[in-house]
């Protein structure tokens, strides 16, 4: 007679041999999963994830249109890598927290997150208005434009990233990478968005009007994340337990699973080096003589160019087109079942382009021709990481996935962070083009790491069925 202690599989070994099990213990143990979830919360989470990736990653692509107007009017003084330091500290601290975030959302503390959140970055932005004086030449407080955007602001992202994705895809067991890369897009958006309202706000209001009316935006559309990101009621909730515990915020299997560790590497490339051309591309257009800086009131005015096409545009042209990539790498995840394919022939791709386009673009339609298909890439390469541990972590740890997608993170951080000051010191000894090649070399390596995890996982995969055949053999008698 059955019992209840009975396991799971001997359960489906009896419904297979002796067709003795109820539907009703049928259906308690499998219950039906639809393709799409048939709950309005499920779609609100999703909409919350995208307003979430909109303030954080899609505020970090917009930096370039910030840079550009403190290298030229407001912060003159100011090195290339200070600048890019203040770019660089909102992608680290967007990052390395997470894994503090992962496990808090394991413990479906989900909305102590999105209010800190909120919170952070409206006050960081109402703060940075503070920073540029009278918004005339030269008067931006270095210190104060990066302990509010910088520091302030990138702790409140760290907030919202990893719950984005984490939380949708929790919601859409089945569809998890689209529903991450839907989400994502919202990166993309606000990489679009953030410098079109940025440029038109400075030029029209000056910068301290007009970086507190983006302050209000940015409050809105947090606003609407934190209200309408709600939790999966399905998913079981890991309590915290001490918080001076090592093993609450690291989970030790995880790095002893190899093809983890090295897609965690593969990831960090990925950071250091795409950044390292999104937070240079518009001086790439100038300096080419692909375009001319925009005029601020009160500047020095314009700077020569071959071009009357505004080097903004380039920016906004690679955000705009990483649309594409998220939605196109989120079809080709799902139907492969595999996102690192995905990630592979992606960052072999950008390499390649970095390599022979950057350096040796020649005229307008050829930059733009980089910028489009760039941006197609990068956005693919930058919304698959989520997905891809969920893709990685073994069955037996899914409860862990909050906090393996935290570690992760925290680790990227590091890369995230010295990437770009990489790059900058590079253009500063060598030129612009040297940009170019330190993304391509970190690309190509990224694209072997991938290849290698990927390997991994299905020598592993292909393992633990072998094992799970020999154990059913040696139950039955075989």
């Amino acid at each position: 007679m059955s019992t209840p202690l009975q396991s799971h599989h001997s359960i489906e070994k009896r419904d297979t041999t002796a067709n003795q099990v109820s539907p009703a213990v049928s259906v308690l143990e499998a219950p039906i999963v639809h393709e799409w979830p048939r709950e309005w919360k499920a779609y609100a989470a999703l909409v919350a994830g995208f307003f979430m990736m909109f303030n954080c990653w899609g505020m970090v692509n917009a930096y370039g249109a910030f840079l550009s107007f403190y290298d030229q009017h407001l912060l003159t003084t100011q090195s290339d890598l200070q600048l890019s330091l203040i770019g660089a500290t909102e992608s680290f601290l967007l990052l390395f927290p997470s894994i503090f975030a992962g496990r808090l959302l394991d413990a479906r503390r989900h909305y102590y997150l999105g209010f800190t959140g909120f919170l952070l970055l409206f006050l960081g932005y109402l703060l940075l208005s503070f920073a540029g004086g009278n918004s005339m030449k030269d008067q931006g407080d270095y210190g104060l434009v990066w302990l509010t955007s910088g520091l302030l602001a990138g702790l409140g992202m760290t907030c919202f990233f990893t719950y984005s994705s984490h939380n949708v895809i929790q919601w859409f067991p089945r569809k998890r990478y689209i529903a991450a890369g839907i989400t994502s897009t919202g990166a993309g958006a606000g990489g679009i968005i953030y410098p079109l309202t940025f440029k038109f706000l400075i030029a029209n209001f000056g910068f301290p009007t007009g970086v507190r009316i983006l302050s209000a935006v940015v409050a809105s559309t947090t606003l609407i994340a934190f209200i309408f990101g709600m939790p999966c009621k399905d998913v079981n909730r890991r309590p915290v337990g001490s918080v001076f515990r090592f093993s609450t915020w690291i989970d030790k299997q995880a790095f002893r699973n190899k093809s983890y560790t090295l897609y965690v590497i593969a990831v960090a490339l990925v950071y250091g080096g795409f950044y390292s051309i999104a937070f240079h591309v518009t001086e790439w257009a100038e300096v080419k003589g692909f375009g001319t800086e925009e005029d601020i009131p009160g500047s020095t005015g314009e700077r020569p160019g071959n071009s009357g096409f505004r080097t903004f545009w380039f920016l906004a042209i690679m955000n705009g087109t990483s649309i594409i990539g998220r939605l196109a790498s989120a079809f080709f995840a799902t139907h492969l079942s595999n996102p690192i394919v995905v990630h592979t022939a992606t960052c072999f791709l950008a390499s390649l382009l970095a390599f022979f386009f950057w350096p040796f673009a020649q005229t307008n339609a050829g930059a733009i021709a980089f910028c489009s298909i760039f941006g197609i890439l990068g956005g693919s390469m930058l919304s698959l990481p989520a997905s891809g541990v969920a893709y990685l972590i073994p069955t037996d740890r899914q409860s862990h996935v909050g906090q393996w997608t935290g570690m992760m993170w925290s680790g990227v951080s590091i890369f995230a962070l010295i990437g770009p000051l990489i790059a900058a010191s590079l253009k500063r000894k060598f030129g612009m083009d040297a940009v170019g090649y330190w993304c391509g070399a970190t690309m190509l390596l990224t694209a072997v790491l991938f290849a290698w995890s990927m390997a991994l996982k299905r020598k592993d995969d292909k393992g633990s069925t072998t094992g799970t055949l020999v154990g059913d053999g040696e139950e039955n008698g075989v």
